[in-house]
């Protein structure tokens, strides 16, 4: 029985040992995980982009472009980018006309691209080849460097790059670059912390591997202009009109034509010692446009935080996009007597929802508001029709592609047309307060004086004089120190007027300056923007119970304005 009832353990003893010349069981499941595992191994391999690195170039000859050898020869920077989900090019363009960078996409709206040209100049520059990576055209897609080109480019196709061009003053081409893939793997150190791409020159078939910023080829609008449109600090707003009113489409006697509907009117004020918004004054108009003095109801109170964030938002307006106004308009937006004559010029002005009318003034569909700095410059704002504006390619602009940022699925951005202006405003300058000058004192200290007769004067009458001359001089010092004081005070009010006349005349030029900017212009602000600057009655004022938080949209920093202003 032992023995029989060893013999299963050693027939289980037989199967796991190798037969003569025979493999474990054992290694054979290890070695079919092995065979998996560099399995996957290659098909990792596979699926990134192949290339056998070449011997490279002595150093001076693996710039890729020699002719760029200095930034500030750079006149022109154009991009093309590629979509392609809505396989569509999108070219963007700054170039250097008349001494000024200006946006050809955009009207030869002035670009303030000095900077961010010489970056972008500045990153092809000495830019060296890493590694030959390939030299076949049919490497091309894999690498992703085929040129966006629209005689070559095919709905669907993949693989396509973004083209960098720059030309000098001349027109000659500096460097013409498509840049591709990003190369994910990191080779060793060699690769750590470092981006690379795998890219070539236009017009030759090798890929090159090379380490290159792409943040620096921007094809954003925002990227390239002066992003505070205003110039105004948040800290410097002391008084805010809001006009609520709108232009609506009316029919008689079979035409179309125009009326105004005025809702409200509200004067705000703001004490930036108390850090409180007051209400000045607020009207309502009537269905025949008449106003009518109202106050707020019981229970309500201002909408601290919204009016806040209005003034915030004033302080840092972004625009979307911009198109020149026709001409004819002054720098103050008054309407010539011809050009609202001239056809063209006011219907460019209705499709973008302003109306100029004959005594020169220009209304708007959706109200305005005008806003006072204490340095006596006002802007008014108007706003116009609803718009949308392209998105930057790929969708990467500074919204993104966020669900209820305007963002729509086409790449556009919803938006509303903007007319700004400045001019001054003398109420909003506080008035010197001059001292009353003294009487000038008279000059009659002479009176009393001896007189000078001939003979021996008596005692009395020496006694007298005397008496008359230190009388003469009290009087002559006390009409000194009148005079004095007369000028001192001369001198006070001298100065307090003429920092009141400098401060006039800074503000006269500040606004010439910004309605040198603004003058030929309409821009476009996203919605996002134009709910926060465009408020109505029933934005500004809220039920007292459901209490703001006063300190909700203050401008950033400390309670107290920041120094300097």
């Amino acid at each position: 029985m032992g023995h029989r009832g060893g013999q299963p353990r050693r027939f289980h003893h037989e199967e796991e040992s190798p037969a003569a010349g025979g493999v474990s069981p054992v290694m054979i499941r290890t070695g079919l995980f092995l065979l998996g595992g560099l399995g996957m191994l290659l098909l990792g391999i596979a699926v990134q982009p192949r290339f056998k690195s070449t011997t490279v170039q002595p150093e001076e000859q693996r710039v890729l472009f020699p002719e760029l050898s200095d930034a500030a020869k750079a006149a022109s920077l154009e991009i093309v980018s590629y979509d392609d989900e809505l396989s569509t090019l999108h070219p963007f363009k700054v170039v250097q006309s008349g001494g000024v960078w200006v946006l050809p996409a955009h009207s030869n709206y002035p670009a303030d691209a000095k900077e961010q040209l010489a970056a972008a100049a500045t990153a092809l520059v000495d830019l060296k080849l890493l590694d030959v990576v390939s030299k076949s055209p049919a490497d091309h897609e894999t690498y992703g460097v085929i040129e966006p080109d629209p005689e070559k480019i095919k709905p669907g196709m993949t693989g396509v790059g973004q083209l960098v061009e720059i030309r000098d003053g001349s027109g000659n081409k500096l460097a013409r670059l498509i840049i591709g893939k990003e190369d994910k793997r990191r080779m060793g150190g060699d690769g750590f912390g470092r981006t690379l791409r795998f890219v070539r020159k236009v017009g030759q078939d090798p890929v090159y591997r090379v380490e290159i910023d792409t943040s620096k080829f921007t094809t954003s609008f925002g990227d390239w202009i002066e992003k505070d449109l205003l110039k105004l600090s948040p800290w410097d707003v002391r008084r805010l009109g809001i006009e609520d009113y709108a232009l609506v489409a009316v029919e008689s006697n079979g035409r179309i034509g125009v009326q105004l509907d005025r809702k409200h009117r509200a004067d705000l004020s703001y004490d930036d010692k108390d850090a409180k918004w007051s209400l000045v004054r607020l009207e309502a108009f009537d269905k025949e446009g008449k106003p009518k003095e109202e106050k707020l109801a019981e229970g309500e109170e201002l909408a601290t935080g919204k009016l806040n964030e209005l003034r915030n938002a004033l302080g840092d307006l972004k625009i979307v996009d911009v198109a020149r106004k026709p001409s004819g308009l002054s720098a103050e937006l008054k309407a010539e007597e011809s050009f609202t004559n001239d056809r063209e010029s006011v219907t460019s002005m209705q499709q973008r929802g302003f109306l100029p009318l004959k005594t020169g003034e220009i209304l708007s569909t959706d109200g305005e508001t005008i806003v006072g700095m204490k340095d006596g410059v006002e802007y008014v704002l108007r706003f116009g029709a609803a718009t949308t504006v392209a998105g930057d390619s790929k969708g990467d602009d500074e919204d993104g592609k966020k669900a209820g940022d305007g963002k729509q699925a086409t790449g556009e951005t919803s938006g509303r047309y903007l007319l700004v202006m400045a001019r001054f405003n003398e109420g909003l300058l506080e008035k010197p307060t001059l001292e009353p000058l003294p009487e000038a004192p008279a000059d009659d200290a002479k009176k009393d004086e001896p007189k000078k007769e001939g003979g021996a004067a008596s005692e009395g009458e020496k006694s007298d004089a005397a008496e008359n001359l230190k009388k003469a001089d009290e009087a002559e010092a006390a009409a000194q120190v009148a005079l004095e004081n007369r000028r001192r005070v001369e001198r006070e009010n001298r100065r307090k007027q003429d920092e009141y006349d400098d401060k006039v005349k800074a503000a006269q030029k500040r606004v010439r300056e910004l309605n040198g900017r603004f003058a030929d212009w309409y821009y476009v602000v996203s919605d996002k923007e134009y709910a926060k600057i465009h408020l109505t009655r029933s934005t500004m004022v809220q039920k007292a119970e459901a209490k703001a938080d006063k300190s909700a949209g203050e401008p950033q920093g400390s309670a107290a304005a920041p120094a300097g202003n």
